[in-house]
């Protein structure tokens, strides 16, 4: 295959937010062209996110059992993908011969880079012989395999993105995790910054029995909890230099802090979490970023936004004004990736997950 070829690929999200599942239909070389064919986001039900939320909550402290243990709700992942696959291609009247390509995220469920594990739920065997459509997943493990992070590994999809701008971006994609990548002396940056919405969801879950705050409403009512910001800052994540990535649960002893607030408080004090991963991201002078470009799902957190218009002194817009769907781009991504991966091209380096050299990745199944 040449490296001009384009295939019909599908690309599959789940993201650590844990709410739905982000499907796009792309027409890709992996590299200079991306045609973005039909996408659609599904919502998955507070009974997924409560299932997997209390999966990773009670996992083994012994990590010789974790993989051993996660596995075991590998069928049930699996099985929602597929619904869902089989589900957008009647509604888009798609059939199944002309997709070339499925490449899978899978739900991260164990993000442990430095014992060398990172999981994802989500069987690409599985769904490449029911499907009977070729299928790449587990695109992280051989980043983890050469000493790299494993995450954020969808860069090279918003180094494609970045390109297309002739002022200087930083793409910074809010799902559970805050993540973000820019280009500086023409390579590619891309890092973890801190906590999205995996705390503001977690506390909204607990406090309202509500999958999100929607819009930051909840939030506003409160006031934010400034000793508990100076020990936030502290952390020792933060002290750690770029490329670096996160466990969606991480940040969970400050979750135990907070549920012990006044429950607006708790909210605002998370929103503010939030916004001190993007001020310790913009300490960094070199990068002269000049317009911020959110994406996922806390793009459209109001009074998140707010926050960061009022503290960050930049120009903040979501990706949406550029008429890019902010809700699907990491399904996109994935498509990308996965057509990178098939055709053995780069999807990591020492600049997006600290991986030693660079590296393609992915496992490509054949329907049996």
């Amino acid at each position: 295959m040449n490296k001009n070829s384009k295939l019909n690929v599908l690309g599959i999200m789940t993201g650590t937010s844990m709410d739905g599942v982000d499907i796009s239909l792309i027409n890709t070389n992996g590299t200079n062209f991306v045609k973005i064919k039909c996408e659609k986001s599904y919502k998955l039900n507070k009974n997924y996110q409560n299932k997997i939320n209390n999966l990773i909550l009670n996992k083994p402290k012994n990590s010789n059992k974790i993989k051993e243990y996660f596995l075991k709700e590998d069928n049930f992942v699996t099985d929602i993908l597929e619904k869902k696959i089989i589900l957008f291609l009647k509604q888009q009247k798609i059939n199944k011969k002309n997709i070339d390509l499925i490449s899978i995220s899978g739900q991260t469920v164990y993000h442990y880079p430095s014992n060398k594990i990172s999981i994802q739920l989500g069987n690409g065997k599985k769904i490449a012989n029911n499907l009977k459509i070729k299928t790449i997943s587990n695109l992280r493990d051989n980043d983890i395999k050469n000493g790299g992070q494993g995450a954020p590994i969808g860069s090279y999809y918003h180094k494609f993105l970045i390109q297309k701008f002739k002022e200087k971006v930083v793409i910074i994609n809010l799902g559970g995790i805050a993540n973000f990548s820019t280009l500086f002396s023409k390579k590619l940056l891309s890092s973890d910054i801190g906590p999205a919405n995996c705390l503001i969801d977690d506390l909204t879950n607990y406090f309202f029995n509500k999958k999100f705050d929607k819009d930051g409403n909840y939030a506003r009512k409160g006031k934010i909890h400034n000793k508990l910001i100076d020990n936030f800052k502290k952390d020792k994540f933060f002290k750690k230099n770029f490329p670096k990535s996160l466990d969606r649960n991480y940040f969970r002893n400050y979750f135990n802090k907070l549920i012990k607030l006044d429950k607006y408080d708790a909210l605002m004090t998370a929103n503010y979490m939030t916004y001190i991963g993007f001020e310790e991201l913009l300490k960094n002078k070199k990068f002269n970023i000049k317009k911020i470009l959110l994406t996922g799902g806390g793009r459209k957190n109001k009074l998140l936004k707010e926050i960061l218009v009022n503290k960050l002194n930049k120009k903040i817009e979501l990706i949406d004004k550029y008429k890019i769907n902010g809700d699907l781009v990491e399904a996109q991504m994935f498509a990308y990736i996965g057509m990178r991966s098939f055709k053995n091209l780069v999807i990591s380096n020492k600049n997006t997950t600290g991986v030693k050299k660079n590296l393609s990745g992915g496992i490509l199944y054949f329907p049996d």
